[in-house]
């Protein structure tokens, strides 16, 4: 229900809060969002920007998912909503309008009273704290902040304790997370971004293929940072990583991109 409900509260409060000079700025970038999370239950946009501007917001919009769902099961109805309205209406609209209208009627009362209260709480919470949601940077900037956004912000807070680096270094270099670490000692085995050509994955091993293999190092490199393995097969190169290399594969394939 959140990801139908939530976006038309929360799109509503960054409007409303916006500065009137970003007001159409932030309409254009805000309404075709939330009409596509209550279409397709794509949420993301909204949620990493809470988690990049206030991390407690997104604990709020937590609360108040579970306090929808727990609300809405009270009045007897049970789902397996799963995505936007595109999957609802005809999973559940259309076969049980006949004999359900109620349970229906009370489907979207409840999601509808909780947009209300997205955009109330919301609204309240962006003035009282000054959060600078989009419409109010003081830079004029009206965006909506991405996945990769967020873990750029939280390498970068994680890189305190860690030496200077040159400017232009992916702050994934810089970051403590042990899954940045490897991706970053792997890379650095590879003969770095300019060397890799192509990036995959299976469940344990990272697969690359490299430009030039004489760049690469030897195993015991690869080993002295987490690797169980290497297997090598001309420029097509597999590191045995474990089962957790999609996490090192998608800080891997950050650090080439923002290398490259």
């Amino acid at each position: 229900m959140p990801k139908v409900f939530a976006p038309i509260g929360i799109g509503a409060a960054f409007i409303a809060t916006s500065k009137p000079e970003q007001r159409k700025q932030t309409i254009a970038l805000v309404v075709p969002t939330a009409v596509t999370a209550v279409l397709t239950g794509i949420t993301e946009p909204f949620e990493f920007t809470f988690l990049f501007l206030a991390p407690q917001l997104y604990v709020v919009y937590c609360l108040l998912a579970a306090a929808m769902a727990m609300t809405v099961y009270a009045f007897g109805v049970s789902l397996v909503l799963g995505g936007g309205l595109i999957s609802f209406f005809p999973r559940f609209i259309i076969p049980l309008s006949t004999n359900h209208m109620d349970a229906i009627i009370i489907f979207f009362i409840v999601g509808l009273a909780f947009s209300a209260l997205y955009f109330l709480i919301f609204r309240w919470s962006i003035l009282k704290f000054d959060i600078k949601t989009p419409g109010r940077d003081v830079t004029g900037e009206v965006k909506l902040h991405t996945k990769k956004d967020y873990k750029a912000k939280k390498a970068a807070e994680a890189s305190n304790d860690q030496e200077p680096v040159t400017s232009g270094t992916s702050p994934v270099r810089q970051s403590n997370n042990p899954n940045a670490r490897k991706a970053t000692h792997f890379l650095e085995g590879l003969g770095g971004s300019e060397n890799v050509t192509d990036i995959n994955n299976c469940a344990t091993r990272l697969r690359v293929s490299v430009a030039d293999e004489s760049k690469l190092l030897d195993d015991a490199f690869f080993k002295s940072g987490g690797a169980h393995g290497v297997v090598r097969n001309g420029t097509a190169i597999q590191v045995i990583v474990g089962l957790d290399v999609p996490k090192v594969r998608e800080f891997f394939d950050e650090i080439v991109e923002d290398e490259s």
